[in-house]
């Protein structure tokens, strides 16, 4: 597993989309699970990043990425090489991102993000901007330089409450479902009988029981028919 497990999914109109075929679903590898790089635009406001993850690039997407990007902004294949190397990766608009996809890490920064926000100071102050700078360097010291590994991931249990979504609890499930079939070892005729699936039933939902019930038995010895 590489260090960092974070995906994002852009909107359609995005700057990118011409290499886009190159990447399984149209997703990128970023570095972090929110866009925590900032750079100084032209204009001299802080614009925040997220960072296209070089290191589970293949050199094939890197040439793309770079290319499209010295392209656009008129600049040279080795300018902008030579930034990318300086973050860490190409930065990456964050207002082009739809969606995110990310895993234990991913989940641990997020939760790390939000205790933050719980507990950091919410006025706009010398204190507030001290407190992110600390959080952001910590961040980059922990996750980003160092070798931080997050605590695994097994159920939705191992998830903080304020990042669990109902699409996420059913993902979960259909793990579960997934690995009980392949545990099983069931049969073609086990699955098409649905043998199997009352089996996985049962395991992943052990309060209640299932049971295939037969065309027999679903009707009174006594009824009739036309």
């Amino acid at each position: 597993m590489t260090k960092h497990d974070t995906w994002v999914k852009l909107k359609p109109g995005n700057p990118y989309e011409s290499v886009l075929d190159l990447f399984p679903e149209n997703k990128i590898p970023v570095r972090d699970p929110f866009p925590l790089e900032r750079v100084t635009a032209p204009d001299g406001k802080q614009v925040p990043l997220w960072i296209i993850d070089i290191e589970r690039l293949s050199s094939i997407q890197t040439n793309a990425i770079a290319r499209l990007i010295a392209q656009r902004r008129g600049a040279s294949l080795i300018e902008v090489q030579a930034e990318a190397a300086s973050l860490g990766g190409f930065g990456m608009a964050d207002g082009w991102v739809e969606a995110m996809k990310c895993d234990a890490e991913g989940f641990q920064r997020s939760k790390e993000l939000a205790d933050f926000f719980e507990t950091a100071p919410q006025s706009p102050s010398k204190q507030a901007q001290k407190a992110w700078a600390n959080f952001y360097n910590s961040q980059h010291e922990r996750w980003i330089e160092g070798n931080e590994q997050p605590p695994p991931i097994n159920s939705i249990d191992d998830v903080d409450p304020r990042l669990r979504t109902p699409e996420l609890e059913q993902a979960f499930k259909m793990r579960q479902i997934e690995s009980a079939m392949a545990a099983g070892n069931y049969s073609v005729m086990d699955v098409l009988t649905g043998h199997a699936m009352t089996d996985v039933l049962n395991i992943i939902d052990p309060e209640n029981s299932y049971s295939l019930v037969g065309y027999d038995d679903e009707f009174e010895d006594d009824e009739v028919y036309e």
